[in-house]
Formats: C-alpha cells, sequence, structure tokens
C-alpha cells in the first residue's frame, strides 16, 4: 500500500535530523518510494518561534495505519520529540497524510490527515511528488485542493531534491 507520510522540524539541524529519519522509516514501515523537496515555512498556529523545514515522502508498506503511527511516534521520540505543546517547536514531526482511498478514524488517528486541504506546506511538497493523487473524502486531486486552499502562507523552496 502506498502512504504519503510528511516531515517537519524546527528544533535542532532539520536536514540532518531528516537524512537520519529516511532509513528509520524504511526499517520500521517501509521504502521510500520519493521524497519532494525541501521548503521552509513560517511556524503554524504557534507563531512566535523559528520557522519549519517540510518535505513529503511517499511509502510503500505493507503496514495499517495504526502500526505506522506507532513507528512514527518511536521515531520522534528517537529524536526528543515532547508532545507538551500544541504547535510548538520540535525535532521532527511525523504525519500520515494519505494511504491510497482509505479513510480511518480511530481516537489517536484520522486519513486521510484532516487538516491537509488547509496547509499550503503539506499540499506544495505532496504535489510535487504526486499531483493527481485523489483525496478519497473530498474527491480532488493534489493539486486541485492547492489551488483552492485558503492558507496564504509562504512556503520557500529551500532544497530542489
Amino acid at each position: 500500500m502506498t502512504a504519503f507520510l510528511s516531515l517537519g522540524g524546527n528544533l535542532g539541524n532539520t536536514r540532518e535530523i531528516f537524512e537520519q529519519t529516511y532509513p528509520l522509516i524504511e526499517k520500521k514501515i517501509g521504502c521510500i518510494r520519493q521524497k519532494s523537496s525541501l521548503y521552509q515555512t513560517a511556524a503554524w498556529g504557534m507563531t512566535d518561534q523559528a520557522d519549519f523545514l517540510n518535505q513529503v515522502i511517499e511509502v510503500d508498506t505493507t503496514q495499517n495505519p495504526e502500526e505506522i503511527l506507532r513507528n512514527l511516534l518511536a521515531i520522534e521520540a528517537h529524536f526528543g520529540r515532547i508532545r507538551d505543546v500544541r504547535w510548538g517547536p520540535r525535532s521532527i514531526d511525523l504525519d500520515i497524510l494519505l494511504m491510497e482511498d482509505l479513510q480511518f478514524k480511530s481516537e489517536s488517528l484520522e486519513l486521510p490527515h484532516p487538516r491537509m486541504q488547509d496547509r499550503k506546506f503539506i499540499l506544495i511538497p505532496l504535489a510535487e511528488i504526486a499531483p493527481d493523487v485523489l483525496h478519497p473524502a473530498l474527491q480532488k486531486t493534489t493539486k486541485e485542493l492547492l489551488a483552492h486552499t485558503t492558507d496564504t502562507s509562504t512556503v520557500t523552496l529551500i532544497q530542489h531534491l
């Protein structure tokens, strides 16, 4: 199954943390098929903090959403992520955005990601690697979601991969 994951962070050397995260994702979740470029975005929600570096990756996995979430949380913990302040600074933030046409909801997870259509820092890198992927609930492609998002924040290309 194809899953799209987002990576974000604004504490420490985020590029280095991303580089160290890829092999952990491949070991714990599945093969990385594609990586978007790296983008810089002003902090969302709690704006009085450093800018974030963001990326989206495509992963081939045999795991279910809850297994992926457990593994992502373990990877975050490996890099010292503490979830104490919502939208606060973090070394790494890993989220599941989409898993093909799966719609899933539990106490700890909702797929597709419930706010992805409102966040350019997700839509721009996702549209770069998967412009025609369909959001199963909204029935719009990634590029259509990007064209119609109400998010006006600036997302800057930092490094093309």
